[in-house]
């Protein structure tokens, strides 16, 4: 309902407008009857849309139809149709039972025809127009004084009085009464229905027994199971594997002929679990990283017959045999030496072949360590090939590239000459080309050159400088010739018992003195020692971990470490470090750690 003072609408319910409050009154438009000539009137529909005045934000007003005006004229228009249409039905059942009702009339005829075919033309002329005369007393309504009743099918098929004559409504016939039931009535029946489902299920599991089942294994046998074949892949003493698993009836015995083995099905599968190097242990040269591989199973029914099943494909990876480089541990380098030592660890029992020649025979003596001696010469690169063939794997090589550069004087250093040292010093010996002129720009003292001139033999000294690793560098000289220059590292360590006794704690003094000093620190290769556990490994090669040097006590003291002692360390483990200053890691100072010790409690 439309409130007539702010134009809001409202449920009819409601007794005052929603918005502002103002009285509603329902007029119920249609209480009082209406007269005969006013229920065919009908309420006319405005042409348009009412309209109203609407104000925008700026205080322009506009004209804006209401279309809920429109649904609400429409609304009143239905309520005034239905409540006319209400009297218009209520006059018309008033009038209808002034009359009274109908008669009920014995010529109702129920007789049709299903074809048209012997209908007669002449006979529906007649019937029509008996209709027509016994209905022109029929008012709008229907009613007359005496009605007559019949139907007529709709083709017009002619009826007979005589098969509805003198029939009335109440002399409809009764059904006739149920048959009595005879026979095997009560107990005796019960006895009889009893045995003859007893006498069924005995047939029935005998069939189950002798025929359908004997006919489902024979099925089973020539069509085991529409399931696929799973294949993943597993671990079997520790190599690698894999699983099948065929699937088949319960209890069938399932035969490999590559595996010459049988397996019987559980559980709708038999599992087979097959190591992968037993395809190719037996191949002298494997070159391919992978292998197929084929299986070949047979099933075998309760009557001893064979039957081929479909076989099973599958591709098995073949590793390449393990070889772990030492020294170096790199493919390529430059050296100065003509002698440089390689060192490298293999698996028990594998073939090796250095440079075609076979070195098998160092493995098992050596615990799979071996050790090689390679001539390095002047040439430029030298390549030195490794060929490795483990047992369950495939060849693996590995080509290490050792430059030597071309020389015009020959230079050569001692072959015997070490690489280490824990002394601060070191003799070396070296040989160049007779009356060449011999120069050590590297710390050195007692320098020997009397076999110089005659041999081109010479000697002396090194001094190391630094903890680490030390660079001895020779210049030889000859008229008309290139000067020859050779470097060679070697890496100086003191003991334990020097060296440690040298070390500063990283406790809270040292620490701050370390990020103070940190350049002087570098120089002079000072000696920390702390304690604390690794709270994460940056990079396995070399070995750098961030430690916590503070131990867990006080605020953190988060040092960069690598590893150049022989113990390899683990995440989250406790570590007692000897190491020097090397220089910065972002904010946080790096140490170089020689020794590692257990953390005292």
């Amino acid at each position: 309902m439309k409130c007539p003072s702010c134009g809001y609408w409202n449920r009819a319910s409601y007794p005052h407008c929603f918005r502002c409050g103002e009285p509603l009154k329902a007029i119920d438009r249609m209480a009082a009857a209406l007269p005969a000539e006013e229920m065919q009137k009908t309420t006319p529909l405005p042409d348009e849309i009412p309209t109203e005045i609407r104000y925008d934000a700026e205080g322009n007003e506009r004209v804006a139809s209401d279309v809920r005006d429109r649904l609400a004229v429409e609304m009143l228009s239905l309520h005034d149709r239905k409540k006319r249409g209400e009297q218009k039905q209520k006059q018309l059942r008033e009038r209808g039972a002034e009359r009274g009702f109908a008669p009920t009339d014995g010529r109702l005829t129920y007789s049709s025809r299903r074809s048209r075919l012997f209908s007669s033309p002449e006979a529906a002329r007649q019937r029509k127009a008996t209709l027509e005369e016994t209905e022109a007393g029929i008012d709008y309504d229907g009613y007359i004084e005496t009605p007559t009743y019949q139907s007529i099918s709709e083709d017009f098929t002619a009826y007979s009085q005589s098969l509805t004559r003198n029939r009335q409504g109440a002399s409809i016939p009764l059904p006739k009464a149920a048959k009595k039931r005879g026979g095997y009535v009560g107990r005796r029946r019960k006895f009889f229905v009893l045995a003859l489902m007893l006498l069924l299920a005995a047939g029935g599991i005998v069939l189950n027994q002798y025929v359908i089942s004997p006919w489902m294994a024979s099925k089973a046998v020539e069509e085991p199971v529409g399931e696929q074949v799973k294949i993943s892949a597993s671990i079997l003493d520790d190599m690698a594997a894999h699983t099948i698993s065929i699937p088949a009836p319960e209890g069938a015995q399932i035969y490999i002929k590559e595996l010459r083995k049988s397996y019987i099905a559980t559980g709708g599968y038999a599992v087979i679990q097959v190591a992968d190097y037993i395809w190719y242990e037996l191949e002298e040269r494997l070159a391919e990283p992978t292998m197929g591989v084929t299986l070949t199973p047979y099933i075998r029914a309760s009557s001893g017959e064979q039957k081929q099943m479909d076989p099973v494909n599958y591709t098995v990876e073949i590793p390449l045999s393990p070889i772990e480089l030492i020294n170096p541990d790199v493919t390529y380098l430059e050296v100065s030496t003509p002698i440089y030592n390689i060192r490298f660890h293999v698996m028990q029992n594998s073939k090796v072949f250095i440079n075609g020649e076979d070195y098998s025979s160092y493995v098992n003596t050596q615990s799979g360590y071996i050790s090689y001696n390679a001539a390095i010469q002047p040439i430029g690169d030298n390549n030195i090939h490794i060929l490795v063939r483990s047992q369950y794997y495939r060849e693996n090589e590995v080509i290490i590239t050792i430059h030597r550069a071309v020389q015009d004087i020959p230079l050569d250093l001692a072959s015997t000459l070490d690489d280490e040292s824990s002394n601060p010093t070191m003799r070396i010996s070296a040989t160049t080309r007779a009356g060449a002129t011999v120069s050590v720009l590297s710390p050195h003292r007692n320098l020997d050159i009397s076999q110089l001139a005659s041999t081109g033999a010479f000697s002396f000294e090194a001094i190391f400088g630094k903890i680490g690793t030390n660079t001895v560098e020779i210049r030889a000289d000859f008229p008309d010739k290139n000067p020859t220059v050779v470097k060679y590292d070697i890496y100086y360590l003191p003991p334990p018992d020097s060296y440690t006794k040298k070390a500063w704690a990283l406790d809270d003094w040292g620490y701050p003195d370390l990020l103070a000093n940190i350049s002087t620190r570098v120089a002079n290769t000072q000696i920390y020692v702390f304690t604390g556990p690794v709270r994460e490994i940056v990079t396995t090669k070399p070995q750098l971990v961030l430690l916590d040097a503070s131990d867990g006590k006080g605020a953190q003291r988060m040092v960069m470490v690598e590893n150049q002692t022989k113990t390899e360390w683990v995440l989250g483990e406790r570590y007692r470090l000897y190491g020097d200053a090397y220089g910065m890691y972002g904010s946080i100072p790096r140490l170089i750690a020689r020794y590692t010790y257990k953390p005292t409690q």
